[in-house]
């Protein structure tokens, strides 16, 4: 197999030019997107900017000052803490700290795919991620996705060169990675167990297998287990890293939403009315400990009643995970006239018409070039498997235990972005000199 050279056929372009020319543009349009969008005051903005500033004020890690929380992993909280330590409570100013994070994941990106396809295919992917509009309208919003997909970004760039490599650092440095990430969004834990299964492959002797995936698991370990324990000390029980499965398993479950948020209000009202937990004394009062585990025990009833049901549902999920549900598409449950009609009122016929073409044909043309390129280059599977596991891997973890649909894709779309760089690189630019690939020995 072949990749793009980095020295001929450029003209006056090189990959550095083509990097500082997209970093120019992305930089401008989160400044111009920071500075006219109003902050938004999701509930979960609002859950994150309570954890962060009781940890600076109080060092403690609750929303009321009192109780401690287990709501979502710390990490997010954790850094915004340190951010928030630095600059004082300016949840105004969270936006540059996820341009940052921004700009470090399109790093990681380059690298990705610079080692494996060469410099011009790194660039592109890196310029395409960093112009994506979805990254950047995110920025204004207090949440997580914007860390998780610097985490998720340097996690596959660091696998990459385990597959490659043979000196253990890496594969301590990705356990200590799989680790942050897990503590960031612990729905990846079931991508980090596959992961580190993969510290199996080669042809090195067991020995030395067996102690890859050792570092690689005690690394991990160190990372979460302090948080766990800290967990069983204020609660009484195992959490290995925050409450929520319960929520997952209730809403998950519900056929009338069809186990997917969001979701009209109405709608969400009726699901935690008929868990007999409302009136909830704040948003986020269904991930409290002893609730979650309420919750925990009706889901899990209700799906052993109708296991094949909850079975589609998760199908369906799978779905939501990358395109969204129609409630998500058009922002209303009104058809897709309708809402797409209300939505352009609201923010205008160009962003309405890019929301919805960005989820019924981007998205999906990514997946379908994912799939082109992972035929076209399948001799070389076996260095391009952490672009596969990535977004497989993510998806299984979220869709059983989730119910959010329409975001949760952000982290790994750099995988798709840089296998449909490199296909439509290599196939429909011929007048590209190519040149064969460094041997992996070479490599360090």
């Amino acid at each position: 197999m072949t990749q793009v050279s980095d020295k001929h056929s450029a003209g006056p372009w090189s990959p550095a030019m083509l990097l500082m020319l997209a970093g120019a543009m992305g930089l401008l349009a989160r400044a111009w997107t920071i500075l006219h969008t109003a902050r938004q005051g999701y509930a979960v903005d609002d859950l994150f900017d309570a954890l962060a500033w009781n940890l600076v004020t109080l060092g403690a890690f609750t929303i009321d000052g009192t109780t401690p929380s287990a709501h979502v992993g710390p990490l997010y909280p954790s850094v915004l803490a340190v951010f928030y330590g630095v600059v004082g409570h300016r949840p105004e100013w969270v936006p540059y700290l996820h341009a940052a994070c921004d700009v470090g994941a399109s790093v990681c990106i380059f690298y990705v795919g610079k080692r494996l396809f060469g410099s011009w295919i790194g660039a592109i992917t890196a310029a395409a991620m960093f112009l994506y509009p979805t990254y950047w309208t995110y920025d204004p919003r207090i949440r997580s996705e914007s860390l998780l997909t610097l985490l998720m970004s340097a996690w596959l760039w660091v696998t990459v060169i385990c597959l490659s490599s043979t000196r253990m650092v890496f594969f301590v440095g990705a356990g200590v990675l799989a680790g942050l990430v897990i503590l960031c969004k612990p729905v990846t834990i079931l991508l980090a167990v596959v992961l580190i299964s993969l510290s199996f492959l080669g042809t090195d002797s067991f020995r030395v297998r067996m102690t890859r995936a050792s570092l690689y698991l005690l690394a991990c370990l160190l990372v979460v287990l302090p948080w766990t324990m800290r967990n069983y000390q204020a609660f009484g029980m195992v959490i290995p890293v925050s409450a929520g499965v319960g929520a997952g398993l209730w809403m998950g479950s519900d056929p009338l939403s069809r186990g997917s948020w969001p979701m009209p209000l109405t709608m969400e009202s009726q699901i935690w009315d008929s868990a007999g937990i409302t009136p909830l004394p704040y948003a986020h009062a269904m991930y409290d400990v002893s609730t979650d585990r309420l919750l925990r025990a009706k889901g899990w009833a209700r799906i052993t009643e109708a296991p094949s049901r909850y079975l589609w549902l998760t199908l369906t999920r799978a779905y939501d995970f990358w395109i969204g549900n129609s409630y998500y598409l058009i922002n209303s449950d009104q058809g897709l006239m309708e809402g797409l009609t209300l939505d352009a009122a609201d923010r205008g016929w160009l962003t309405a018409t890019y929301s919805v073409a960005k989820r019924l044909l981007l998205i999906p043309g990514l997946i379908g070039l994912s799939l082109w390129s992972a035929w076209f280059h399948q001799s070389r599977w076996r260095e391009l498997l952490p672009l596969y596991v990535f977004p497989i891997g993510l998806m299984l973890g979220y869709i059983p235990f989730t119910v959010e649909a329409g975001r949760y894709a952000l982290p790994v779309l750099p995988c798709l972005m840089v296998l449909s760089v490199a296909v439509l690189a290599q196939t429909s630019l011929p007048m590209v000199s190519l040149r064969p690939r460094e041997p992996l020995s070479t490599r360090p």
